[in-house]
């Protein structure tokens, strides 16, 4: 039995050494510290890298942010929680209500109401007859007041409003205020705020692929039940300019100036791991600020 005794120590140290995390311990430490590192950095990444370029945009309000799921990082930001009007961005919530609420194959007018609201994008006609899958096509590429409208109107532009509202509290977008389908000033203008907008932005790519299909086109052509053709050209240029821009939504109106919203890919090479999403209003030029702010997300951080 007393033989048996420092066999079994030696049992016993070999099994609480091999149970043990070889982490703690310092074989070839060089080369252990640099997996971990890139363990570690591959977790937390996008990650700001030791030198940040200022980053100067004029505008008041904006927000950048990466998301993926269950995951999201504040990249910039300014004023996000301010309330500003919004312009045509809403129509972003017009699709919502509208492919939550409407058979997209059903058939609907062009009323006189709808055609003189304020701008001609679309080229729609008063009587024509159009399904909404193509309206909604001609509302968010071209940016269509008709098209809102029209869309609006096909169940009661009040209870349309209602439930544009009502979305919004669903999504907690409890600083967000619409008061018609189009974005355009009134004595009541769509107030909302850049951390709203970016509720509103991670439901659409969560549950609603077809806006995220429309908005990523540069053009559309399509004829309506009428005969009517139109081609539908998109009104966010960047994305002729470079492919890192998914797609996004613009907006201008006297009161808001200049509004864009824009889903970027990851900057990484893997680049369906997540998305950006820039929301930038109140600027003078929103193509020329959403390219610094571009430019800067891509020096600024490892990818």
């Amino acid at each position: 039995m007393k033989n048996l005794l420092p066999i079994l120590l030696i049992i016993i140290f070999c099994s609480l050494f091999f149970l043990t995390d070889f982490n703690s311990f310092n074989f070839n430490n060089d080369k252990e510290e640099e997996i971990l590192n890139a363990k570690t950095v591959d977790l937390f990444r996008p990650l700001s890298k030791e030198k940040i370029n200022q980053l100067n945009l004029e505008s008041n309000n904006f927000l950048s942010v990466f998301v993926k799921p269950e995951k999201e990082i504040i990249l910039s930001e300014k004023n996000s929680e301010e309330m500003i009007p919004i312009a045509s961005l809403t129509k972003l919530m017009t699709a919502v209500v509208v492919l939550e609420n409407y058979n997209l194959d059903d058939i609907t007018t062009i009323s006189k109401s709808a055609f003189e609201a304020f701008g001609s994008a679309g080229g729609l006609k008063i009587g024509e007859r159009i399904s909404i899958k193509d309206l909604l096509y001609i509302t968010l590429i071209e940016s269509s007041n008709d098209g809102a409208e029209a869309l609006a109107e096909k169940i009661g532009r009040s209870t349309f409003i209602f439930k544009m509202n009502e979305k919004a509290s669903q999504l907690k977008m409890n600083n967000t205020r619409f008061f018609n389908p189009t974005g355009l000033d009134s004595d009541k203008d769509n107030l909302s705020t850049a951390n709203d907008l970016k509720k509103l932005v991670v439901y659409i790519l969560e549950n609603h692929s077809l806006i995220t299909e429309i908005l990523s086109l540069s053009e559309k052509e399509l004829t309506s039940e009428s005969g009517v053709y139109h081609l539908i050209e998109n009104t966010n240029i960047l994305l002729k300019e470079n492919d890192i821009y998914l797609w996004g939504k613009t907006g201008y109106t006297l009161n808001a100036n200049g509004c864009i919203i824009l889903i970027l890919k990851n900057f990484s090479i893997n680049s369906d791991n997540g998305y950006v999403i820039n929301i930038i209003t109140g600027a003078i030029d929103r193509f020329k600020e959403a390219r610094k702010l571009e430019e800067w997300l891509e020096e600024s951080f490892i990818w």
